[in-house]
């Protein structure tokens, strides 16, 4: 076709340069007949490399479109969902109002006169009216109390299954149908534009979404979970697997078998929060698994959304799809474990994995709309065991001396460490002299830095901890929440394999040292555990690295020391491991990866800064 195309182009323009107008024309009226779908073949390629994650070739097909179409409106609409993900708000918001004339858009708008609201405004009888579906008005709702700030009558329309949570969280602002007449107002905005007035930046939504919002009906809740008779010790699980999203619900849902992992946690009842008709999806699991899913009839999950907020309320923890059940769980603060599959651009707005509009929720991402839910299911697993159960506080482990102008990216590391983990123990292994950082305890031992790698390993030894911990080096941006005790499971240790540059060749000349007995050889072959990111079940076997430590050339107590011990321990051992992808990623390499952890070593911290 590309071929037929050209020839035809080039036969135009030999006609027209032999002056042969008119035929030219015939030439090139075909061709320029391709021009709309052209526009929307590089649409719907942009869309297809949005639902694989390929951000940057999306926009890079979107931004053609446009310059070839720049009155398509549907063009903005999605630059502004895209953007909005990746919490540019500033572009987003430009872009956002291009919603209410988007065909892809199919919400209506109110007719009214009135003008619109903004901050500051001083309009004393303000009307905020609904858009979108319920988990959407849930949302935008969370910032109804900045406005009712600056407003003295606040009128609300909403889903009427809505009104009886909101008012009894909100008591002085006036909730209504979103079918109402309303007159007596000043001016008016729609729900969509309260987080344009409020978010500019992530930033803004840590400010306003700090804790849950909304307030369920905590009798009700004691009643419903006591009607489920669960034993001593055992914990409830609350589960959603469907969403009914037109055009979208298929990705987002999940089949109940394969949350199976997620079932066979010991100890645990499950009940649905599923809305709609699904009692033979319940009725086929039980059958073949054994396991039950408890369904409450007292509770509608469909049209009594207070009752479910108070059967969300009554769950020690949510297992749930994108769907109105994330939405009401998040907005009442209940533990909530969010299979997300890239389709709505607030639940991408995260520290970490901790979703910022709704902290309580954390969200466990697809790579792309059509992969399998299976990674996703085992790290909740993991996750939700950690929650249910704890054993000791996360605790994570750095080594590090130096001076202040040494230790900037140090401090970045641990902010990074302290945001994604909140409840982390944090322990800082240093001498006497380097300054002191913030949200760490320190452990000090002063030796001789020359030795380095000696030293970071004797201090890991000396510091004695008896439980799972993970050590790390401080040249790393956390971005996830971890648990190390749940990674580990029932092994001692896990090393970080490496992924990266496995077949490169290893340098054999490092800080003025010689390593000779590996030349010609590869990193892969040299060293194929990495030292930065490692969790150990205790102290012991840092001990056990020291001693081999002791055994070896001395020249590895100054380089290559912990990676050459921990080379000869697992040749002894039995471990697990760790990838460097997930937990130790360099950023040249992020490109279609959401790592756990971004290492930054060497030159590349700069780009910490």
């Amino acid at each position: 076709m590309k071929d037929e195309f050209l020839k035809l182009l080039q036969s135009g323009v030999n006609l027209a340069n032999e002056d042969n107008f008119d035929e030219a024309v015939k030439k090139f009226e075909p061709i320029l007949e391709l021009y709309q779908p052209m526009v929307q073949a590089l649409i719907q390629r942009g869309r297809a490399h949005w639902e694989m994650r390929r951000w940057d070739k999306a926009i890079e097909d979107f931004l053609k479109a446009q310059r070839m179409d720049p009155e398509n409106i549907d063009i903005q609409w999605t630059m502004a969902l895209m953007n909005l993900q990746q919490s540019k708000f500033a572009e987003g918001w430009k872009s956002f109002d291009y919603r209410w004339k988007s065909k892809k858009f199919d919400s209506p708008r109110l007719k009214t006169k009135k003008p619109q609201w903004v901050k500051d405004s001083g309009f004393k009888d303000v009307l905020v009216w609904s858009e979108q579906g319920v988990g959407d008005q849930i949302l935008y709702c969370s910032l109804l109390p900045e406005v009712k700030k600056q407003t003295p009558t606040l009128t609300v329309m909403m889903d009427a299954r809505l009104i009886p949570l909101f008012k009894r969280s909100m008591p002085s602002i006036d909730f209504i149908p979103q079918n109402a007449r309303v007159s007596e107002i000043d001016a008016q905005i729609p729900m969509g534009n309260l987080v344009t007035e409020f978010i500019k930046s992530k930033e803004d939504i840590k400010t306003y979404r700090k804790d849950a919002f909304l307030i369920a009906d905590y009798s009700r809740a004691s009643e419903l979970r006591a009607c489920l008779n669960l034993a001593q010790g055992e914990k409830l699980i609350g589960v959603s697997w469907i969403s009914g999203a037109p055009r979208i619900g298929n990705h987002k849902s999940i089949e109940l078998e394969d949350l199976m992992p997620i079932f066979n946690i010991p100890n645990t009842r499950y009940v649905s929060l599923q809305y709609g008709d699904h009692y033979q999806e319940i009725y086929k699991l039980e059958k073949r698994y054994g396991i039950k899913i408890e369904v409450v009839p007292e509770v509608d999950n469909t049209t009594d959304l207070d009752g479910l907020a108070a059967l969300i309320t009554a769950c020690d923890s949510v297992v749930t799809v994108s769907n109105v059940t994330g939405h009401i769980a998040g907005a009442v603060g209940t533990p909530t474990f969010l299979l997300d599959s890239n389709k709505l651009w607030y639940w991408n707005n995260n520290q970490g994995n901790r979703n910022l509009w709704y902290p309580s929720v954390k969200t466990y991402r697809k790579k792309f709309a059509t992969a399998a839910w299976t990674p996703q299911v085992a790290d909740i697993t993991r996750d939700l065991k950690a929650q249910l159960y704890p054993g000791h506080k996360p605790t994570f482990v750095f080594f590090r001396t130096g001076t202040e102008d040494q230790i900037w990216y140090t401090r970045k590391f641990v902010e990074s460490l302290r945001e994604t983990n909140p409840d982390a123990r944090i322990i800082m292994c240093t001498d006497s002299k380097t300054p002191v950082i913030d949200g760490t305890e320190r452990f000090e031992l002063d030796s001789d830095s020359t030795d380095f790698m000696e030293y970071r390993l004797r201090i890991y030894a000396a510091l004695k901890l008896n439980y799972p911990a993970m050590y790390l080096d401080d040249d790393m941006i956390i971005c996830s929440e971890i648990f190390p005790e749940a990674l580990l499971q029932d092994q001692r240790a896990l090393f970080c394999d490496r992924m990266f540059n496995r077949d490169g060749k290893f340098n054999t000349s490092m800080k003025g040292l010689t390593f000779s007995e590996y030349e010609g050889k590869t990193m892969a072959e040299v060293f194929p555990y990495l030292a930065c990111a490692t969790v150990t079940m205790d102290y012991t076997v840092w001990s056990e690295l020291l001693s081999i430590m002791d055994h070896i050339d001395p020249k590895y107590r100054k380089w290559y020391g912990d990676q050459e011990a921990m080379k000869i321990w697992a040749k002894m051992n039995d471990f697990g491991t760790l990838l460097e992808t997930q937990y130790a990623c360099l950023p040249e390499y992020l490109e279609g990866r959401d790592p756990k952890i971004i290492h930054y070593k060497g030159s590349r911290k700069e780009q910490m800064r």
